[in-house]
């Protein structure tokens, strides 16, 4: 990070604190999600976003642009989260995330890898991105495929690794490629397995994340969702099985990206769900209270809609009224009814 970004940064986390503690509108965010689209190739078990109807009014190319550029202004080369749906459905997907990196973003690249061929991954490498973060949810076919939903998905998300590799080695460019695996009943025994193959493919790292309520499901809004979701993990004997594994092999300097006090949060969380869930579901695992610490974050959807985070109400449109007005004109929505705190 250079100097400038860090100035920067520490800038905006103190305007951050400061809203926090007083509760104020002025926060800046440090980093912004962006959804490129809705749409999504895969049939997941734990994210219903395919379900959803198409958009007809995802924003394009020369839209995403002025929207970095909107964002470059006012807050400068913050960290961006490229996501979707799956990010490469979108047109022209890697050109957006290029142009990102061209304004000084940090930027990592989420997809599930399934049209990842050999020259999107040149393109991805090329693009200038940090972080390229593909979904890897088992160590075999019969795992990774049931969780996602095709047959071929498996033979098409290790392909996508190894594309990814070979434009990296070739091209000498060092984005970091990293897997991403969701802990739920149907892997539950598999968790080292994964490790194992991340490290035969050559591959910076593995993270993992507890399962939660279904993405784009009404089990966000089901304070029971548990009861009703068998990817949720009763067999606690097998869960501590596999993550003290996990932490040991990350005592070994396996590739895992995950702290050992993470690991263990997440084991916890499984046994005292009502307790950890405020950490977990906002991927935020160093928080000490269930109080709204999104007063500062933003989120882009394909559309353009702005929002905190995923439960709130849009409170502007970065192509219709710009981020910034937006922005300072939202509603406190932490200082009322919040369904997410409880």
């Amino acid at each position: 990070m250079t100097a400038y970004k860090k100035i920067n940064h520490y800038y905006s986390r103190i305007l951050q604190e400061s809203a926090f503690h007083v509760g104020g509108k002025f926060g800046k965010p440090t980093e912004v999600i962006l959804l490129f689209t809705n749409r999504c190739n895969a049939r997941c078990v734990h994210c219903y976003s395919w379900k959803m109807p198409n958009n007809d009014d995802e924003m394009n190319y020369d839209q995403w642009r002025n929207t970095l550029d909107q964002l470059r202004s006012w807050l400068g080369p913050i960290f961006l989260s490229v996501t979707g749906g799956e990010t490469l459905v979108k047109k022209h997907a890697t050109r957006i995330a290029e142009y990102a990196c061209s304004l000084g973003f940090e930027v990592e690249f989420l997809t599930n890898g399934y049209i990842l061929d050999s020259r999107t991954a040149i393109d991805l490498v090329q693009s200038g991105v940090s972080k390229v973060k593909l979904s890897l949810d088992g160590s075999q076919a019969e795992v990774h495929n049931r969780i996602r939903g095709r047959d071929d998905f498996f033979q098409r998300t290790v392909q996508a690794f190894q594309h990814l590799v070979a434009a990296k080695s070739d091209w000498q460019i060092e984005p970091n490629i990293v897997a991403k695996t969701a802990i739920m009943s149907y892997n539950i025994h598999d968790l080292p397995n994964i490790v194992h193959l991340a490290y035969q493919l050559g591959i910076q790292g593995v993270e993992f994340q507890a399962i939660e309520p279904i993405y784009y499901s009404d089990q966000l809004d089901n304070p029971n969702w548990r009861e009703s979701n068998p990817l949720w993990v009763n067999d606690l004997d097998a869960l501590n099985s596999s993550i003290n594994t996990l932490i040991e092999m990350k005592k070994a300097h396996y590739p895992i990206t995950n702290s050992i006090e993470n690991l263990a949060l997440i084991k916890t969380y499984f046994s005292e769900p009502d307790e950890l869930a405020y950490k977990i579901h906002s991927h935020q695992y160093k928080r000490e209270t269930r109080k709204c610490r999104v007063l500062s974050g933003l989120q882009i959807m394909p559309n353009g809609d702005l929002k905190m985070c995923h439960w709130m109400k849009p409170f502007g449109n970065a192509i219709h009224d710009g981020i910034r007005k937006s922005w300072k004109e939202r509603f406190p929505c932490w200082k009322y009814d919040c369904k997410y705190l409880k």
